[in-house]
């Protein structure tokens, strides 16, 4: 960046030296040859200057030349061919880089185009210099030619070291996903719609296990969630995980993520109250809602700091604040005083726009990185108890925030009685008969009902059992007495009646 920098100065002093001996604001050299010297001069000043803008900003550059070009009729097919070159490249880096800042440098490579000679058929990509050299057919039609260059660009370049963990029908739905979202970003609407009536169609006939992705991922989308939280989370996965996993754990511990993100957007559609935490082995975030006004003005920050603390006590590395109304104007507050009270260690902030529940809405999430420790420091300095930050919308506060209130105090005092009762009498299902409900079957209940609390909603295994090794006081569940969910479930009368077990799934009754 220093060279191209160098390169515009020199031209710009050249030119200044020049404009000034033809305004003889200092002395002009007679000769003829001193004044063909000064010409040239002057142009290779311009020259220099236009290299140096040209390395210091290529994209904006390229889309401005780009659109010279477009306005010039009949303009012949090795101009047309680089002004669609340029267009592309400009538009794609752009959004790479908006993207790439969005979700904490999640994209390494600059995308620089060639096109296929007549005699060549296969499509290449090649790595250099830290850019990726896509060579595709050409087409007239620029956003076509938009697709598929970020089809191929996606294919390897978007979190290479991460798709050796995840399944091919996951990681293509992702690089859809993705490629849908960049659509987006630039307007393309031919573009989109020849990428969901002929790609899509196209992709799922290879692969057809991507459909069962897709809305889920699209789902993430609309909330913001894909681009701000899950590609971040699973860029930083190879770091964190234990080489010697299984390949099938390591699919199960992403698309466990994924299911509990989907959970926390359909919570937030439904306007569910929750504790959204997400402990798995290699993957561990909270996540707090900011924005309901009388919370915010009558209890200001300190609720949402000791939440943040309480989630990293909880086994959380990131926890996100995610603001909305009046939140969108306290999320840099809250995020900046959990690092000044030492829980975070630094912090980033980003502003979107998520449709939830058809409506846009204006969002700012902050990704809070804490150190292990941070928060149990914390809270050992500040034991009183605060009330958990309510969840849902300001035109629901009155009688839903009354009835959420209600609901939370008697799981309070049934996890009161999970703790303080080592065993407890329950009606079984014969009247008649009566039978012992143990502490840890209650721990476990209250646990997964955190997570799901409607008849017919499931949590993903790995979910279910890190919850249940977590209250039986072991590393993993194969540790404890019952070795898998489905012997959990079966040893206990009481699990019997709320939760089943299927294909993976604990599902509540």
């Amino acid at each position: 960046m220093i060279l191209p920098i160098l390169l515009l100065l020199v031209g710009i002093l050249i030119i200044g030296i020049s404009i000034g001996m033809a305004l003889d604001l200092v002395p002009v050299l007679g000769s003829i040859r001193d004044v063909i010297a000064e010409f040239l001069g002057t142009v290779f000043g311009i020259l220099l200057m236009l290299y140096g803008v040209w390395k210091a900003a290529p994209d904006p550059v390229k889309s401005i030349v780009a659109k010279g070009l477009r306005k010039i009729p009949n303009l012949p097919t090795y101009y047309k061919r680089r002004t669609v070159k340029f267009e592309l490249e400009s538009e794609i880096n752009a959004a790479l880089k908006e993207f790439g800042k969005e979700g904490s440098g999640f994209i390494e490579h600059e995308v620089t185009i060639s096109w296929l000679k007549p005699d060549e058929k296969a499509r290449r990509l090649f790595f250099q210099g830290g850019k990726a050299y896509l060579k595709l057919g050409f087409d007239e039609d620029k956003e076509r030619n938009l697709v598929e260059a970020v089809l191929m660009y996606c294919s390897e370049c978007l979190l290479p070291e991460v798709r050796q963990y995840i399944g091919r029908p996951l990681m293509r739905a992702i690089d859809l996903t993705f490629i849908d979202e960049l659509l987006d970003k630039r307007n393309a609407v031919r573009g989109r719609a020849y990428f969901t009536q002929e790609v899509i169609p196209r992709e799922i006939e290879v692969t057809p296990d991507i459909n069962k992705y897709l809305d889920t991922l699209e789902l993430l989308s609309q909330h913001g969630l894909f681009i701000r939280i899950l590609l971040p989370e699973i860029r930083d996965y190879p770091g964190r995980t234990h080489r010697r996993v299984s390949r099938r754990s390591h699919l199960e511990q992403v698309e466990a993520f994924i299911e509990f993100l989907r959970i926390t957007s359909e919570d937030r559609t439904k306007k569910i109250k929750r504790a959204w935490l997400h402990i798995g082995e290699t993957i561990r975030i909270g996540v707090v809602l900011v924005g309901i006004t009388n919370k915010l003005q009558f209890e200001g920050t300190k609720p949402y700091v000791k939440r943040t603390a309480k989630h990293n006590a909880e086994g959380a590395r990131n926890v996100y604040l995610i603001g909305y109304n009046l939140g969108v104007i306290y999320v840099p507050s809250i995020a900046k005083e959990v690092k000044q009270r030492g829980i975070a260690a630094e912090y980033e902030l980003h502003s979107y726009d998520a449709l939830i529940g058809g409506e846009l809405k204006e969002q700012v999430l902050a990704r809070l990185s804490v150190p292990e420790g941070a928060g149990k420091r914390f809270l050992e300095k500040f034991p009183k108890k605060e009330e958990w930050p309510d969840l849902e919308d300001e035109k629901d506060q009155g009688d839903v925030v009354q009835d959420s209130h209600q609901k939370e105090t008697a799981m309070k005092e049934t996890v009161t009685a999970g703790r303080d009762v080592t065993q407890k009498p329950v009606e079984g299902t014969d009247a008649k008969e009566k039978r012992v409900v143990e502490k840890w079957e209650l721990d476990i209940d209250v646990s997964w009902s955190k997570r799901v609390n409607t008849p017919g909603e499931s949590i993903h295994g790995s979910v279910a059992a890190v919850d249940a090794a977590k209250v039986l006081g072991v590393n993993k569940l194969n540790e404890s007495p019952y070795k898998t969910l489905k012997s959990l479930i079966k040893g206990s009368q009481y699990l019997c009646t709320k939760w089943s077990y299927n294909e993976n799934r604990i599902i509540r009754g």
